[in-house]
């Protein structure tokens, strides 16, 4: 008999996951802040606000290209760890430090190839409850196994 975690692991997520789309609105709504708050100066400042939406826009689309194409992730039951990429190809991948586990939710901290780090917080309105619990087990073992 096999144990449970001998079986390869495959979780697909999107590319706006539910922190990210907490964090647009946070910035959003920073930026509608500053805009409010500069206009109320007796030498009004819009330029401020403007500016603040000008950063966010830059900021998302810099955060979503880098996330472009990224569909998921996969544990083979060797423990190796690959990114899935919407073409149906895949990058042999490493967890970085930095990864928590963060009650029942997982902050993923990865590179892909020789790409840069990615980072997502998978919550269980990302992900299915029984993949992320499987998740959460083999990042246990992998700490355990590597003496973290």
């Amino acid at each position: 008999m096999s144990s449970h975690g001998s079986d390869a692991l495959r979780i697909e997520f999107g590319p706006w996951l539910v922190a990210d789309r907490v964090a647009a609105a946070l910035a959003v709504c920073c930026a509608l802040l500053i805009l409010v708050v500069g206009s109320r100066y007796p030498d009004p400042q819009p330029w401020l606000g403007v500016a603040a939406v000008v950063l966010l826009v830059a900021w998302l689309w810099y955060r979503s290209s880098r996330a472009a194409g990224v569909t998921g992730l996969s544990v083979g039951p060797d423990g190796r760890w690959l990114t899935l990429f919407e073409d149906g190809s895949a990058l042999p991948s490493e967890v970085l430090g930095g990864t928590r586990l963060l009650g029942r939710t997982v902050a993923l901290r990865w590179r892909a190839g020789r790409g840069g780090v990615r980072q997502a917080w998978l919550t269980p309105w990302d992900v299915p409850e029984a993949q992320l619990r499987e998740l959460r087990v083999r990042l246990r073992a992998a700490a355990c196994r590597d003496g973290a």
